[in-house]
């Protein structure tokens, strides 16, 4: 019976050693924060300051075929998405250059601040070692830290049909990078983009889209025959084809997609469908 009673007696008495050490700690916080010079004056230096805030710069995307997710690179994923998205990006890029340009004056004024350790009032019993451990720490806690350096990160995962994930890639890219990817995926007449290799990023991406679970729904809504000449069963060697082709700004969507056998979708080529196939 001692053991279990010392055991009760040793959690009490590090329970209660906590509690009064947070109750300690309570009490310093809340003088450092009411009579703290150099904390006050950060306060007010930081009102002069308007830091713009920049969104989480992410992207993401899955794919349930493991053949396209070897074939993809994040940056061609990052093409593909800089199609729709490069005006959002660029509007971050130059918020995070803004805050740039003035962050380094914040500093040099925080710098030149009055220094820590001085009170509007007398401290009293309070030890001034561990005011001045707190008062740090809640002033280093003040000090503004916006957003300065653009990243952006992709991430591509590999997942089950069933949306079960067992594999993943990602890269950073910063401000220049996407500059120069931007100008290159500008650079185009029409749906013919001159950059060979953007071209070949955007067109494999898109391919991607179609995913096993809806090649499958494709086939299903197509009663798994195909809409030209209607073979169907095991040698119908049916196939995914794009109604409006890629290559003439067609996308990955459950209307522009049609099941064809192998032979009609080579027929039919990059042909669009109001086009004669014979």
């Amino acid at each position: 019976m001692e053991f279990p009673i010392f055991f009760l007696a040793s959690v009490v008495c590090i329970a209660l050693f906590f509690l009064f050490r947070g109750i300690d700690n309570e009490k310093y916080e809340k003088f450092v924060r009411n009579y703290s010079v150099a904390l006050k004056e950060l306060q007010e230096l930081n009102k002069e300051y308007r830091f713009f805030n920049v969104d989480s710069c992410k992207m993401s995307h899955t794919f349930d075929n493991e053949k396209m997710f070897r074939q993809i690179e994040c940056q061609d994923y990052l093409i593909y998405q800089l199609q729709f998205e490069q005006g959002k990006i660029i509007e971050q890029i130059k918020r995070t250059n803004q805050n740039a340009r003035i962050y380094n004056k914040y500093l040099a004024d925080v710098k030149n601040l009055c220094r820590m350790g001085i009170y509007e009032v007398p401290y009293g019993k309070l030890k001034r070692e561990k005011l001045m451990e707190i008062e740090k720490k809640i002033y280093d806690e003040s000090v503004m830290h916006p957003c300065v350096s653009f990243r952006l990160l992709v991430t591509l995962y590999c997942s089950k049909i069933n949306g079960n994930i067992y594999d993943k890639k990602r890269e950073m890219f910063n401000d220049d990078r996407i500059f120069s990817l931007i100008r290159r995926v500008n650079d185009k007449n029409g749906y013919f983009f001159n950059d060979r290799e953007i071209w070949d990023s955007i067109a494999l991406v898109e391919r991607g889209k179609v995913s096993n679970k809806m090649r499958f729904a494709i086939y299903e809504r197509d009663g798994y025959r195909c809409r030209k000449c209607g073979a169907s069963g095991q040698y119908a060697n049916l196939e995914i084809d794009h109604i409006v082709p890629i290559a003439k700004g067609g996308k990955s969507t459950y209307h522009n997609l049609q099941t064809l056998c192998h032979r009609c979708n080579v027929e039919k080529g990059d042909r669009v469908p109001y086009e004669r196939w014979d």
